[in-house]
């Protein structure tokens, strides 16, 4: 299920380039620019592609590279390529009035990290304020609960966490809370803090909130005998390492903590109305989630390679990674033999190139 970046030349010479995400052979994204990639801190100005297959078979392609991430979030599509240079960008589709009659019209624009990053927009964050209400619920076993003034709140037994943020009745965010007591005795039942977590990470939207310091933990004085700081250092760093898409707030005071699970809430609303807002548009030729690649192309080549006793030849390696083209396998490899990674073994199109781990424990 992988996301490709395809560049074609298309032999127009008003808009000379089709620029394409695909998936499968499916076409998620399409245009057609003026260049395959902006220079400087500009943009390009793009249309939608509505060749038809007859007519791409005679566009050239010029560039195949797979997508690390592919992201849409309310007008734009933001893209990560998996290759060195030249790897960030963003597509910004927007819907125009015509000024002398009835309709609107698309404006396309390609832009790129450094254009994004000199563009000085009057906006100082991402997501736009809401007019959905906050829906508060906390559980009933909260005895002394944070308060949220701006909220509806109720009191229900949660499934995990102690504080949810309810949509239409379903929880869209959920917030653990522990005082530095509780956490403290959570360490004597780690199994049973992991299995809380492990539940509380089923949410797309969760955090754990802690009322102390990250150093409170590592500090003799705090402890009091109870753990050896080390067993602090351990434990905290062992829970974001087995719940990595949840993360740990060490928010120093019960108001902070308050404050950021407050924000928090708000910002996941504010979110939730601006997809809702932009579902409708037409962006990408269907719903498309975002996308992550789990393996960069260097991990890939070095797990192959490591994987042959013998090593691999480019041409090998090329079949291995049909998504990759030549030039780009040649400048990993070249990487990977500067950092004394690999070693290529003979000469020429022939060279086989194995890992410095499998070339030192070979027997002479």
């Amino acid at each position: 299920m992988s996301l490709y970046w395809i560049v074609e030349a298309t032999g127009n010479p008003r808009f000379p380039v089709r620029i394409a995400i695909e998936q499968e052979g499916n076409t998620l994204f399409a245009v057609r620019a003026q260049d395959a990639w902006p220079t400087g801190n500009g943009h390009i100005f793009c249309i939608r592609d509505a060749s038809s297959k007859h007519e791409r078979d005679l566009f050239q392609e010029l560039e195949r590279v797979p997508v690390l991430q592919f992201h849409r979030f309310g007008k734009k599509l933001q893209i990560i390529l998996d290759r060195p240079r030249k790897k960030r960008c963003e597509f910004l589709v927007l819907e125009k009035k015509y000024k002398h009659q009835e309709g609107t019209y698309e404006q396309i624009f390609f832009k790129t990290q450094a254009g994004t990053q000199s563009h000085r927009s009057r906006s100082k964050v991402a997501l736009k304020p809401t007019t959905l209400p906050m829906i508060v619920a906390i559980d009933t076993k909260e005895r002394y609960p944070w308060r949220f003034p701006r909220a509806q709140v109720e009191r229900r037994a949660l499934p995990a966490g102690d504080y949810a943020l309810l949509m239409n009745e379903k929880i869209i965010g959920v917030v653990e809370r522990k005082t530095y007591e509780n956490l403290l005795n959570d360490f004597q039942q780690i199994a049973i803090l992991h299995q809380k977590l492990r539940e509380l990470s089923l949410y797309s939207y969760a955090a754990v909130v802690i009322e102390a310091n990250y150093g409170d933990f590592l500090d003799p004085k705090h402890l009091k005998g109870r753990w050896p700081p080390s067993h602090g250092y351990r434990v905290l760093a062992e829970l974001q390492v087995m719940h990595p898409t949840l993360p740990l707030i060490f928010a120093r005071t019960r108001k902070e903590a308050n404050l950021w699970t407050y924000g928090y809430f708000r910002s996941i609303l504010k979110r939730v109305q601006q997809e809702e807002e932009s579902a409708t548009s037409y962006i990408t030729a269907e719903p498309v989630p975002s996308y992550s690649s789990s393996e960069r192309l260097e991990d890939r080549i070095i797990s192959f390679i490591r994987s042959a006793k013998e090593g691999l030849t480019k041409k090998e390696l090329r079949a291995l990674c049909p998504d990759a083209d030549s030039m780009r396998i040649r400048s990993i490899l070249n990487s990977l033999k500067k950092r004394e990674m690999i070693e290529g073994i003979g000469s020429g199109v022939s060279t086989r190139w194995i890992s410095r781990g499998s070339l030192q424990n070979r027997v002479p």
